[in-house]
């Protein structure tokens, strides 16, 4: 599944950049390790009892947002998970059946309006299954199974 970054932050997902970046660094202390051992003696403004982010996410959350082009294939992603989540999906697909770019490092696939359905590679090893047609607003799964490191790839 994929992690909701804007949640993470606690930010809209329209926030400008300039806000992500304020409560990414606002985040960054109150749950750097250093801030945790003066917060056990003594509580900072509402934060008893905060539930506590890994640092880890917070940080990645501000790498993946930060970027445009990051931030903009991103939110594709999100978007395309939550409507597999509501069921909005058109079609399936598998991805034997789509055609691969590997120049562009893509796998594509006509949609009934001319438009396409285009995968990246990238959006496959991060798991996302759900692709939104370029030029209307269908929507399919692409099915597929991950590929383990350790095997060869018999399919060139």
């Amino acid at each position: 599944m994929l992690k909701d970054y804007y949640a993470i932050l606690d930010v809209s997902q329209n926030a400008s950049l300039a806000e992500i970046k304020q409560q990414y660094q606002r985040l960054l202390l109150i749950h750097h390790p250093d801030k945790q051992l003066q917060q056990q003696t003594v509580p900072i403004n509402g934060t008893a009892g905060l539930k506590l982010i890994p640092l880890q996410d917070i940080k990645e959350a501000w790498e993946c947002l930060r970027e445009p082009n990051h931030r903009a294939f991103y939110d594709s992603s999100l978007q395309a998970t939550r409507l597999h989540a509501n069921g909005q999906v058109h079609d399936d697909i598998d991805l034997d059946d789509m055609d691969f770019d590997e120049e562009a490092g893509s796998y594509t696939s006509p949609c009934r309006c001319s438009g396409e359905y285009i995968i990246l590679e990238d959006e496959l090893e991060l798991g996302v299954d759900t692709v939104v047609c370029s030029t209307c607003s269908l929507i399919v799964r692409i099915h597929y199974e991950a590929a383990d490191d350790d095997e060869d790839d018999d399919t060139n």
